[in-house]
């Protein structure tokens, strides 16, 4: 179950690892009183038959998540918007990859909070199989990028104790910096 858009992104984001995306690009914004977040991957995309079964929460092809019977985050995704008066965006293309979207009301009474950031972003760059994972984080103070390849030259590998806890100071003074603005 998810309880917030953090884990409704993190979600997204194993998705994309599962459909053999070398690259992933997350955006989250909060600007002019809209609050929205974009999930876009090169992986192995779906053909239009699937894409439109795919927000159905008792549909699964069966190969994304073997022995799974349902798929709630597209399914989540979509209703969220839906109850936020927002719009939701599923674009795929088999071997062209998938791009997933919610923008909606900032204060919205059924918008769910985002949850950590700090924490969800870190386990976001920590996920495995993905080459590259960028970040791109906003509001109305300012914004900054997170590149897991910047990121790993400088820790080292991001799967480590060490490196992780470093992420999430460095996370955490990049969210600091942004809300103080």
């Amino acid at each position: 179950m998810h309880f917030t858009l953090g884990e409704l992104l993190l979600d997204l984001v194993q998705n994309a690892a599962n459909a053999g995306a070398k690259t992933v690009r997350v955006s989250v914004r909060e600007r002019n009183g809209r609050f929205a977040m974009t999930v876009s991957d090169d992986g192995a995309g779906m053909p239009a038959q699937i894409v439109t079964r795919a927000t159905d929460p008792f549909f699964t092809d069966g190969r994304t998540h073997p022995g799974r019977e349902v798929g709630l985050g597209l399914a989540f995704l979509r209703q969220t918007a839906e109850a936020t008066e927002g719009s939701f965006r599923l674009q795929s293309q088999p071997g062209e990859g998938t791009t997933v979207g919610l923008d909606c009301p900032a204060d919205h009474v059924d918008l769910p909070p985002f949850g950590d950031p700090v924490g969800c972003f870190v386990a976001v760059l920590c996920t495995e199989g993905v080459g590259e994972i960028e970040i791109a984080r906003e509001n109305e103070s300012g914004a900054y990028t997170l590149r897991s390849s910047e990121l790993e030259e400088v820790l080292g590998d991001l799967s480590s104790v060490e490196a992780r806890g470093l992420l999430g100071e460095y996370v955490r003074s990049q969210e600091d910096e942004l809300w103080r603005r």
